[in-house]
């Protein structure tokens, strides 16, 4: 019996697989894996791409389909993905079949190598210590600008605003010493953000995890902070609403807790008793450490003494330790030029006014390639130079970036034996350097560098400092007579006019310049009827 059907109209066979029409004839092409793509319509090959078709699955002409059972189906059914679980599970599964015994697969975690430290008492820390990639905390401890480190204090101070809070934190850092029975001083924050709830400190999530961004250390694990710290920060910001307890000045001889003994027995101790550091510019008003404005070189005195009253800063602390480990990668020379800074700096501040803005010491800082980052640089001027809202003074940048090299003892100074602060010039080069001047304004900038060097305003008029200051003013209006633009010639006077200049500006500057001295240098630089006032004005400087 045939499977063709005859039709009485046209008696044609209809069979696919006889006579196939031509919409059949795509199926099995699609189907059909001699013929993995279609056949090129009309329009394929011309410029007319209006009439091309469209194709609904580009993938599907490069290769060919991945189910034939349902050709017609525009969506691909992706065949299941062999793995070692698939066949586990299918071997799993025909055991079952067989003897009704179900299979378990054997449990492997990961395998940690283990430690010296790991021993039964730190298993609270080793969760935390095995995941390093944690980004909740940084890497590198944030600095803060004076404007947000009030913000910040603020918000702690508004949220932890309790009349118990001084025992919650008594508590709050016996709980935490728990969580650290190596004695490193450092948590995972995971630790003080359960140890904090649990207390009630009503900390907010946000303003905590701020905090504890400026207590992580990059020689700790990734998440670990330094919750000693931290806890005396918080008791810093209190210490406004809670004088009594904390006190009004922060920073003080000894720690607020007594941590000779961990054995449950934290004692506030040294709260009451405040230091004057009215002298030493310690009383800002924010528990900031300001350096004198009033003196030269406010770090003279070595930062020694600064470490035995401030040692527990957070933030000073964390700026030396910056700054330590940017100097341990300085490999240029293996030291550090200030005398070169310092001429950039001074070069800079054309108008000698002392200070300059942030781009400016950037740019001499990287003149003078010394490896310091940006930020560090920000927070060395805010906390120790700044002058004004927009201006840092510039010489105590240098003298405390020279003092804590010299503290660190790991960066060798390349300085002269005559300091930047002792290297003036002699008296004649000073003389020779204002002849060389022809503009008056010149001259002046180098009788105020003079000035500025030697701190002449807090100087007494008898010291020979401050007398050769404002002799170095009567050069200069000797020198403004000079018609002459070559500097090469000697610049000479009439005798009669140059001793009358010589009287007159001795009397004005008050340099009591003796007469009879007065002559015989007139007379000793005398050139028939004129006067070298060059040579005049170098033997009056003796």
């Amino acid at each position: 019996m045939s499977f063709t059907r005859s039709q009485p109209i046209s008696n044609l066979v209809y069979d696919p697989d006889l006579a196939p029409t031509k919409y059949i004839q795509h199926v099995h092409a699609v189907d059909s894996a001699q013929w993995p793509l279609n056949a090129k319509q009309r329009f394929d090959t011309t410029y007319r791409t209006e009439y091309t078709n469209r194709i609904r699955h580009p993938n599907e002409l490069v290769r060919p389909v991945r189910q034939p059972k349902s050709s017609l189906n525009n969506f691909l059914v992706l065949p299941p993905i062999p793995s070692k679980t698939n066949e586990y599970t299918e071997r799993s599964t025909q055991n079952n079949r067989l003897d009704g015994q179900q299979l378990q697969a054997p449990f492997k975690d990961q395998e940690v190598p283990s430690t010296s430290s790991n021993f039964y008492d730190s298993q609270r820390q080793q969760p935390n210590t095995m995941n390093n990639d944690d980004p909740y905390l940084p890497a590198e401890p944030v600095l803060l600008t004076d404007y947000e480190e009030q913000g910040l204090s603020e918000q702690i101070r508004n949220q932890l605003a309790n009349p118990t809070i001084i025992d919650r934190l008594k508590l709050f850092y016996e709980e935490l010493t728990k969580y650290d029975p190596n004695m490193t001083n450092y948590v995972h924050y995971s630790n003080i953000q359960l140890v904090a709830s649990q207390l009630g400190l009503n900390l907010q999530e946000d303003t905590l995890r701020f905090a504890m961004c400026k207590f992580v250390s990059v020689d700790q694990g990734r998440g670990f902070v330094n919750y000693e710290d931290m806890v005396r920060y918080f008791g810093k910001c209190l210490s406004s609403i809670y004088p009594n307890q904390f006190g009004s000045r922060q920073y003080q001889h000894g720690r607020h807790w007594s941590l000779h003994s961990r054995h449950h027995n934290y004692v506030f101790r040294g709260m009451q008793s405040e230091p004057n550091y009215h002298m030493n510019g310690y009383n800002n008003g924010n528990g900031f450490y300001n350096p004198p404005m009033n003196t030269q070189y406010p770090y003279q005195g070595g930062m020694n003494s600064y470490d035995e009253q401030a040692n527990f800063d957070p933030d000073e602390r964390q700026i030396r330790i910056l700054l330590k480990q940017n100097m341990k990668n300085y490999e240029f020379s293996g030291a550090i030029d200030f005398d070169r800074l310092y001429n950039e700096l001074r070069m800079a501040d054309r108008n000698q006014t002392g200070v300059l803005n942030r781009q400016q010491i950037e740019e001499a800082v990287y003149k003078v390639r010394l490896p310091i980052q940006r930020s560090l640089i920000f927070q060395i001027l805010e906390k120790h130079c700044r002058a004004n809202p927009s201006y840092y003074r510039w010489d105590a940048f240098v003298q405390y970036l020279k003092q804590q090299t010299t503290d660190l003892k790991d960066v060798p100074d390349r300085t002269s034996p005559s300091s930047y602060s002792q290297n003036v010039p002699p008296r004649l080069q000073l003389l020779e350097q204002l002849r060389r001047e022809y503009r008056d304004r010149e001259r002046i900038q180098i009788i105020e560098d003079y000035n500025a060097n030697n701190n002449v305003q807090r100087l007494d008029s008898n010291n020979p400092i401050a007398w050769f200051s404002r002799f170095l003013r009567l050069a200069n209006a000797m020198y403004r007579h000079r018609t002459s633009t070559n500097r090469e010639q000697d610049f000479v006077l009439p005798r009669e006019e140059a001793r009358r200049h010589f009287r007159a500006y001795n009397q004005v500057w008050n340099l009591n310049i003796e007469e009879d001295k007065l002559q015989r240098v007139l007379e000793a630089c005398g050139r028939n009827a004129n006067v070298g006032v060059d040579d005049a004005l170098r033997l009056l400087a003796k």
